[in-house]
């Protein structure tokens, strides 16, 4: 049965440089190398048409694509000519619904109005905007090119070129970050430039990455988590008394502006991931592309698919991941309707961690739905792991 509403990202794994916290696959791109970034695209291409003819082949290619999301890296980086040429050909091998959701993640600083303006007329209907913070100096800790001026900039110029869906990033639990220092970003980004959509992110350190190496050294000062508890807290009450809906763990909202590709992810539904590592979830089936840029195109060179992994998932594990993935929304999961996708019943599987979480006050039954407390939405991963 073919899966309603499905998405596509595109990865373009180019950046100015690696920020000191980032695990993703991403490479620092050099002045000279416009020519790397065009055979990058003409992989993506290939690999477009090669996964076409494998949905075909299979019968599991939809009616058209309901959202696609070009993310990074910094995808601004690149020219106008070559966003529209990689949109162009990959909505001709994966058609775009009517008012399919379009979005480009956009680093400040990384981007003209022209740009802007042309990004608009390709189709691109929303902007994710990496500003991460409004401080200059946190923003020089995180190791951005940006400036909190830049942030206003490239806002000014979305909306004049007719954008008016614009997600932030921002950042929370940074080194030296105290509670109002968050407060004060919160509080510019929600009066002073009205985005739709906040995505406010804890900071998460990461292994392999420069602030992994800090944190193992114990020179990396990170507030106390009493702290960022409470950064956390004041977040939801002040952003839900702004007038957004907190409707995922970490992201808000205004009525209407709800990130639909995102929601794939947190529905468990179908999306294909096309670029250098990029992940894809199919029909049970789950797999990642290579992540090293020669690897990832010179398979598509020799007319292969380039997946590094694959695997397949039985019913009882799809189920599992739905309800973990699910109950990072805050509706939560309607038991019902995911008995009727799976064909298994949650309570026959998991009654017994359900009931535990219940009694530490971590999980809610209501009717239908099971949904995270408020005690449960800051330990999500504890909940989440009694589904895998």
């Amino acid at each position: 049965m073919k899966n309603d509403r499905p998405g596509i990202y595109i990865h373009i794994p180019f950046c100015l440089r690696k920020c000191p916290y980032c695990d993703f696959v991403s490479y620092p791109l050099q002045r000279d190398e416009t020519d790397r970034v065009h055979q990058y695209i003409c992989a993506l291409t290939k690999e477009a048409a090669l996964r076409k003819r494998w949905l075909e082949a299979a019968d599991l290619m939809p009616e058209a694509f309901h959202s696609l999301y070009i993310g990074g890296g910094t995808p601004s980086l690149l020219k106008s000519s070559q966003v529209s040429w990689a949109i162009e050909e990959i909505a001709g091998s994966f058609p775009l619904a009517p008012g399919a959701e379009v979005t480009l993640e956009v680093n400040p600083g990384t981007s003209s109005r022209e740009e802007l303006y042309a990004w608009r007329r390709l189709g691109i209907n929303r902007l994710s905007i990496g500003a991460q913070s409004l401080n200059d100096e946190f923003l020089k800790k995180l190791g951005r090119v940006h400036t909190a001026r830049d942030v206003y900039q490239t806002v000014e110029w979305a909306r004049s070129a007719g954008f008016s869906n614009i997600s932030f990033d921002l950042m929370l639990g940074l080194p030296g970050q105290r509670l109002e220092d968050w407060q004060r970003t919160v509080v510019q980004a929600v009066e002073e430039l009205k985005p739709q959509h906040l995505s406010c992110y804890e900071l998460t350190i990461e292994e392999g990455t420069l602030f992994g190496r800090l944190k193992s050294q114990g020179s990396l000062n990170l507030p106390p988590e009493d702290e960022v508890v409470a950064m956390l807290e004041w977040t939801r009450e002040h952003l839900t008394n702004s007038g957004y809906e907190h409707y995922e763990i970490s992201n808000y909202a205004l009525p209407g502006f709800r990130s639909r590709h995102n929601q794939i992810y947190w529905e468990n539904r179908w999306y294909l991931g096309l670029g250098a590592a990029a992940c894809s979830y199919w029909a049970g089936r789950r797999w990642g592309n290579a992540a090293g840029l020669d690897e990832y195109m010179q398979q598509l060179d020799a007319g292969s698919l380039p997946e590094a992994y694959s695997e397949r998932l039985d019913e009882r594990s799809q189920l599992g991941e739905t309800i973990m993935l699910g109950l990072r929304l805050t509706e939560g999961v309607s038991t019902a309707e995911l008995e009727a996708r799976f064909g298994l019943s949650i309570w026959d599987i998991w009654e017994e961690e359900i009931t535990d979480l219940q009694k530490a006050g971590l999980l809610e039954v209501s009717g239908e739905r099971l949904r995270l407390t408020q005690k449960g939405l800051l330990l999500a991963n504890q909940v989440q792991a009694a589904f895998l």
